[in-house]
Formats: structure tokens, sequence, C-alpha cells
């Protein structure tokens, strides 16, 4: 079944190999931020879709038109896989992750504007792929009415399959599951300050833990690429036995950076392997001892925020990724009373109380670093 799929599409590709070469370096040359997050569990779902799913879809969609109107199958079959091609390509530039990013998108509407996608996804696969239903049923009475018809029914059939296929792989959880609060009313009781990047990313900025109290601290000189907070002991002062101190410094790497505040905190984040806040993956950073949960933030198993207690045998994780919208989290702290703070999407900052399951966006910003203030 699957040869004889195979054996169509190769004979009509290479029927007509000048254009699918300039068609794949259009595609290949062509800016789209389809892969801006990349290395995420659902880049092989989609890549899946794209490469193998679309012969699967295709098969079924050719059978059915070549037993309703009583066509040829294997010529059908053919085409019908190659308007899936083409419309899933289509699809993936056009509306793939498109959502993120974008600041009117919320907790509150992230829903909708899913549904929006998708009901422009099924337009665009219709335009798209009529014009082959069409060369394929044009000798048949009425036949544009007829393929018309055609597209309506089968692409119903063939986003059943896709719905079931994308719903599975999709983790939704940092929406559904998540109450979103005031952020006056998810506050740790110790007693702490954030330091962050700002939406532009010009200047350090200073605040509590309710956004309140902005104080900019510094101006970034140098053009970075991705600036980054570094909080990290004073070396020298370590080297000399002397008592310890932290430093905050900007840059893009640990031999690039612009020194901020020296002697800032009585405290900073630290994993069992660093004692610098430096990395945006991986363990998250605590500011407590007094806990037995483990924060991380993975790209590969599992998207999001995940936490596990070992010793009562409790979890969790939290995390948005669909095809049109992907809220990825980094940056994160662990404070007392096992509250995370940390960047979701780029550019906002929340502070999130799993066990309770609240969230509460801090202020709009980037990077953030909790630590404890020198009292």
């Amino acid at each position: 079944m699957m040869e004889q799929v195979t054996k169509h599409v190769g004979l009509l590709t290479r029927s007509r190999t000048p254009v699918f070469f300039i068609l794949g370096l259009t595609i290949a040359l062509l800016p789209s931020p389809a892969f801006a997050n990349a290395l995420t569990p659902l880049v092989p779902v989609v890549l899946t879709h794209l490469l193998v799913g679309n012969l699967f879809i295709g098969y079924i969609e050719g059978f059915v038109l070549a037993k309703w109107f009583r066509i040829p199958r294997g010529p059908t079959t053919a085409i019908v896989v190659l308007a899936n091609y083409a419309s899933a390509w289509a699809g993936l530039f056009l509306l793939f992750n498109r959502l993120s990013g974008i600041a009117n998108v919320t907790f509150e509407n992230a829903y909708f504007w899913v549904g929006l996608c998708v009901i422009l996804a099924f337009l665009l696969t219709l335009l798209v792929e009529y014009p082959f239903f069409w060369f394929l049923l044009r000798k048949q009475e009425k036949a544009v009415r007829q393929s018309l018809k055609a597209t309506l029914v089968v692409h119903c059939i063939s986003y059943a399959l896709l719905f079931v296929w994308y719903g599975v792989n999709s983790p939704v959880s940092l929406v559904t599951q998540l109450d979103v609060v005031s952020v006056s009313g998810l506050q740790p009781q110790e007693e702490y300050v954030l330091y962050f990047i700002d939406a532009d990313g010009k200047q350090v900025v200073r605040s509590d833990l309710e956004g309140k109290n902005q104080e900019a601290i510094a101006q970034i000189d140098r053009d970075y690429r991705w600036p980054q907070l570094f909080a990290c002991k004073n070396e020298e002062k370590q080297e000399k036995g002397e008592e310890e101190q932290f430093d905050l410094s900007v840059g893009d790497s640990r031999n690039n950076k612009q020194l901020i505040l020296s002697d800032f905190a009585a405290s900073i984040p630290t994993t069992r392997t660093r004692d610098c806040h430096v990395t945006f993956l991986g363990e998250v950073p605590k500011l407590t001892d007094n806990t037995n949960w483990d924060y991380h933030i993975r790209s590969f198993d599992t998207a999001g925020i995940r936490g596990e207690n070992e010793k009562e045998n409790l979890s969790f994780n939290f995390a948005l990724e669909t095809l049109f919208i992907s809220w990825p989290v980094k940056h994160a702290t662990h404070l007392e009373g096992d509250y995370a703070v940390f960047e979701l999407d780029g550019d906002r900052i929340y502070i999130l109380q799993p066990q309770e399951k609240k969230i509460a966006l801090i202020t709009r910003g980037q990077n953030p670093i909790v630590v404890k203030p020198k009292l």
C-alpha cells in the first residue's frame, strides 16, 4: 500500500525536478519563526506529521476520494498526497508558533486565540488543496461544486485525525490547571528583591516581588545579542579568604560581562553543582533549604517547569506548547514556601505556587534573578 503511494509520488516528483528544486530552495531560505522554539517536545511531533504523516493522511483522503467518485486510485492518491504536503508546509510557515510573544495573548484568552488559529489553518488547507481536488474532478458533472464539497468533507476526516495526534502530544497544563490570581495575594513570607532586564533589553531593573517600586539601576552599554544577568560570588575575595561577597553583572558569556553592582545581596540562588546563577535551563537554583521539592526546567523529555518531591512521591509539570503558541519557561528561582519566580514567553515574569496551582504576573521583563537583600 505505502509502496504504491511512494511510487506515484516519486514519479510525479521526478517529472518536475526543476520545479521542486526551486520550491525546496525557496522554503529553505524563507525567513520564518516556525522553529523559533526548536528542540522542544513538539518539534518531532510536527516533523513526523510533515514528513511521514502526510503520506498516511494523503492515502486515506485519496482512497476516500477515489471510492466516492470512482476515479483511478493510484494517480488520485499521488496528487492528494502532494496536496497534503503543500498545505502542511504552507500552514507551518504561515501559522506555526505565531501567537508566541504577543502581549495580548494571555492565560485568560489563550484558548480563544488557539481556536481561531485552528479555524484559519483549516481554511488555509481548503484554499491550498482545492485546486488539486478540482484537477482530479474536473471531468465530473458540476466539477466546481463537487470539488468544493469533496475538499470540505475529506478534510473534516483528516482534521479529526490531526486533532487526536496533536491533542495527545501538546502539553497545555500551564493554562488548564493553574488559577491566575493577583500578585499581591501570592507572596512568600521571606523578604526578597527581584532583578531583571527590561522588556527592551536596555536597562537592569530592581523591584519587589509584586513588581512595585521599580528602579532602573543600570544601562546596558554594550550591544549584547542576548543579554543575561549573572549573580556570582566575588572570586577575588573568595581566594583571599575574605567575607563572602556577591556581584551582579550583565553579559552574554562568562568572559564578556559588565559589572552592575558589587556586594549587592546577602544570598543568591544556587544549585548543587553551581554557586553562580547563570543557567536558564536544568536544575532550578534555590534560595531555601526548607523544602523537599526539586524544580527543573527541561527542553526534551518534558516542557515547562517540573517539580519532584521524592520523599512524598509527588510531582507536577506545567507547560504550554501547541502548534500555534509556545510559552517557554526560563531563568527560574526556587524560593521559601516552594514559590518559583521565572521568565515566561520571553518577556514576562511570573510567580508560581505549584502546590496551590496558582500563578500571577509580576511584571514585563526578562532574565529574572531573585536574591535575599542585605540588611
